[in-house]
Parts: structure tokens; C-alpha cells; sequence
């Protein structure tokens, strides 16, 4: 039995990994090349002053930020899981660390996703309809991960309710 949980949590650590790393790859090319672009002369931001274009370079930085930790505790779980093996503690350890991975990659998604609409936004401005829709769109995201985690999770969430 521990042998197949350990088999999934591998699996699951790999999976977990490819998506932190690609968020790190996306926000990473994202910070280079700026909504708007870069003036010649100075070689700034075009867009540095809008609020929406701050706020999309905050949350590119958040969402990489917390993906490249992601994939780190990902290594250091590589290197626990053998350095680790039957000391005491060592389940619990590699447990607290994958979910604190997994915590940290899912909030690189929100953020990242709020980069891909603060970021349009700022670029699609002047056309405000079709900067609206690309808001509400990108704000879908949320809407649909709160109702999965809704669905999966809902008898926990009664469960607390319930006793607390």
C-alpha cells in the first residue's frame, strides 16, 4: 500500500512540476516582452505609468516568484525523499512540503492569470468593449476554480462548517 501512494505522489510531483516550471517559462518571457513595448530612446516601458500595466508587472513577478519556488521545493522533495527514507517524521515532511508546492502553483496561476488580463487590459485600453470582455473572460478562470474546488471539496467545507 505505501508503495502505490508513494508511486502516485511521484507521479503527481511530476506533473506538478512541468506546470510550475512552464508558469515560471511564460512569466519569465512575459516580464521581457512588455505589454506595449519599450521606448527607443530609453529603452523603458512604454506603458510604466497606467496602473493596470503595475499591476501586471507585480503579479508576472508574484507568479513567477512562487512557480521557481515551487520547482525548488520539487528538488529539495527529490533529494529528501532519498536522504530522508525511514527517519522518522520523514512522511509528514515530504507530505507538508508537496502541498505547500502545490499551494504555491496555484497561486502562481491566479496571479499569472491576472497578469495575462491586467496586461491586455493596459494594451487594449482604448478599445474599452473589447478590454472589458478580455477582463471578464480571463476572470472566468476564477469562477470555474472555485466552483471545481466547490465540487470536490464541499462535504470538507460542510464537514467544518458544521463543527466550528
Amino acid at each position: 500500500m505505501k508503495k502505490k501512494s508513494e508511486e502516485a505522489l511521484n507521479k503527481a510531483r511530476e506533473s506538478h512540476l512541468v506546470v510550475a516550471a512552464l508558469i515560471a517559462t511564460v512569466t519569465f518571457a512575459a516580464a521581457f516582452t512588455l505589454p506595449g513595448g519599450y521606448k527607443s530612446d530609453q529603452g523603458t516601458a512604454v506603458l510604466a505609468k497606467k496602473a493596470a500595466f503595475i499591476v501586471f508587472v507585480i503579479s508576472d513577478a508574484i507568479s513567477m516568484v512562487l512557480s521557481i519556488t515551487a520547482v525548488f521545493i520539487h528538488f529539495l522533495l527529490a533529494f529528501y525523499q532519498g536522504s530522508l527514507e525511514g527517519t522518522t517524521g520523514a512522511d509528514e515532511t515530504t507530505m507538508n512540503l508537496f502541498e505547500l508546492a502545490t499551494l504555491f502553483t496555484m497561486i502562481g496561476m491566479g496571479t499569472m492569470i491576472i497578469a495575462f488580463i491586467t496586461g491586455t487590459y493596459t494594451v487594449l485600453e482604448p478599445v474599452l468593449g473589447l478590454a472589458i470582455s478580455i477582463c471578464l473572460i480571463g476572470l472566468s478562470f476564477f469562477l470555474l476554480a472555485c466552483g471545481i474546488i466547490y465540487k470536490d471539496f464541499r462535504h470538507y467545507i460542510s464537514w467544518w462548517y458544521n463543527h466550528f
